[in-house]
């Protein structure tokens, strides 16, 4: 090939189309929690900004929203959020927005006997089946708000979808090494009943509820403490979102280990290997399986 049409080839690839839009024409998106983030991130690829409102590591029942969140939120195109009673303090923030819940139409029923009752269960995204729902909703959203990149999206919610089926056949692999006497769980609150449900692990008991806004009694505590002595639990588990005092005081009480940290609502700091919600469900398999007594592989 000759040098003239070598740099013609360059130059002509450099003014080929890109498929993304110009930084300044992006639509912009906010999702509620970094988990919501990275599944419309990972379905958005390049055409769109996305970020989350609470920040890597804070806890969306919790969470006061900053002087910056309204100007955030009004600036966005379109507002994803959970839905299911997660984030009642955006319901003050939203006025006007084009808002998309991900969870709608997904089934939030807990079918465990006698385990659960009360409001629906925030967190259908510990399944990694359910968060199929959650990718599904994005694209559509996507396709919707930027019918111009309907194909991408289409293209990357497909692939994502893959990788959550692969995840969801390694998770029950990795789950089935636990010795059967030893699939309970025990964490600070109530964050993993789908994903007890889904992979035969049963929730023994929480500090807290499905929500952390309220402090438990001294008698949950000791209930609490009772509960895990009773069923023999091994291990009990500590979220990176919330305060570990409690349940390292219940451990101690019980005479059992603490595992390692799980991620409940939100991803990990980057670097940690748990910095998206693949790496962060592998991260919590890894623990919980570790911690009562299984091997994981892979």
């Amino acid at each position: 090939m000759s040098r003239a049409l070598a740099l013609l080839l360059v130059v002509a690839a450099g003014c080929a189309p890109s498929t993304a839009p110009d930084d300044d024409a992006r639509p912009k998106a906010v999702a509620t929690i970094s988990i919501l983030s990275d599944f419309v991130a990972a379905v958005a690829g390049d055409r769109i900004d996305v970020e989350p409102i609470v920040h890597v590591g804070g806890d969306p029942h919790t969470y006061e929203p900053v002087p910056s969140d309204p100007r955030r939120v009004a600036e966005a195109d379109v507002v994803f959020r959970n839905g299911l009673g997660l984030e009642r303090w955006l319901d003050r923030l939203i006025e006007g927005s084009r808002v998309v819940t991900l969870t709608e139409g997904l089934d939030a029923t807990i079918t465990q006997t006698g385990q659960y009752s009360g409001d629906p269960d925030p967190h259908l995204w510990m399944d990694p089946h359910l968060a199929r729902g959650y990718v599904a909703n994005a694209r559509d959203a996507l396709v919707e708000l930027d019918p111009a990149g309907a194909q991408t999206y289409r293209d990357n919610a497909d692939a994502y979808l893959r990788e959550l089926d692969e995840l969801d056949a390694w998770i029950s692999e990795q789950v089935g090494t636990i010795p059967a006497p030893n699939r309970k769980l025990v964490t600070t609150h109530d964050a993993f009943r789908y994903f007890g449900q889904r992979y035969g692990l049963d929730v023994v008991g929480t500090i807290w509820s499905i929500s952390t806004e309220r402090e438990p009694s001294a008698e949950e505590v000791a209930r609490l403490v009772d509960d895990v002595k009773a069923h023999a639990v091994p291990t009990v588990f500590i979220e990176t979102t919330v305060n570990p005092r409690i349940m390292q005081r219940v451990a101690r009480d019980a005479g059992v280990e603490v595992g390692e940290p799980l991620y409940g609502d939100s991803v990990g700091e980057p670097g940690s290997g748990a910095d998206s919600y693949i790496g962060m469900m592998r991260a919590n398999v890894r623990a919980i399986v570790s911690g009562l007594g299984g091997r994981t592989r892979g």
